[in-house]
């Protein structure tokens, strides 16, 4: 089972590759996650996304992302959230000058263990406000009022522990691919956004940390450009 799964996410990426002519470049992504359980139902959590792109040279993104968990049972958990995104401009497909979003989101997880693996999906409805840019001469830019897109994310993970390193912490293999799909300003789905796919690992130095980190491929479409960035992504979760 576990060399089915890798074989066929390698299958995805190699053949994405070689589907078109793409436009790409080199990005390190770095997460902390600080997860806060308030009682059996409730918990609290804030993501800090560090994000450079051209082998560190530059910013890509900056993220702060907090929101309020609550779960109905094992296997389900509801959240509301908030997300500040600054979006850098770093090459001349990406935005023409630095711009921010501002983002409420709801989201749905449900996880189905299993004896040797588990299962996770998670869908995400997102109400963007993004700072318009408008230009106003030939490679001069403005940012002007906002524009309001809605989008909708979902996210199949699959985990599975591969060996048990020493204090008896185990080393799990992490496949996931997530979907973005641009709604426009209703709920009708208008266009694919971007495609995600990472394979990496993940284990418990403690109790409290979780270290995860892998290759992360993500496909983007923006007006006639097809763009490929290849992200080596480390995340921390430090649970309270």
């Amino acid at each position: 089972m576990r060399q089915l799964l890798i074989t066929i996410l390698v299958l995805l990426i190699v053949s994405k590759s070689f589907s078109q002519e793409n436009n790409t470049h080199n990005s390190v992504w770095n997460t902390i996650n600080i997860h806060k359980k308030l009682n059996d139902k409730w918990s609290l959590s804030t993501e800090l996304h560090f994000r450079r792109t051209n082998f560190l040279k530059d910013w890509e993104q900056f993220i702060v992302r907090p929101f309020v968990h609550y779960k109905f049972e094992n296997d389900l958990d509801l959240a509301v959230g908030y997300s500040y995104i600054k979006n850098y401009n770093y090459s001349e497909y990406s935005t023409p000058i630095d711009a921010i979003e501002n983002n409420i989101f709801q989201q749905l997880s449900i996880k189905h263990k299993f004896s040797e693996f588990s299962f996770e999906h998670r869908l995400r409805f997102e109400e963007r406000f993004q700072q318009n840019i408008v230009e106003i001469a030939p490679n001069i830019y403005i940012k002007e009022g906002l524009k309001y897109r809605n989008r909708f994310r979902y996210k199949f993970q699959i985990t599975v522990p591969l060996t048990t390193l020493s204090s008896n912490q185990v080393l799990e293999l992490v496949l996931y691919d997530e979907v973005h799909l641009d709604l426009g300003n209703g709920l009708r789905p208008e266009k694919l956004d971007q495609n995600w796919i990472f394979i990496g690992f993940s284990f418990y130095p403690s109790k409290h940390i979780k270290i995860g980190s892998g290759y992360h491929d993500i496909y983007l479409k923006r007006g006639d450009l097809f763009i490929n960035n290849q992200i080596w992504e480390t995340s921390l979760i430090y649970k309270i």
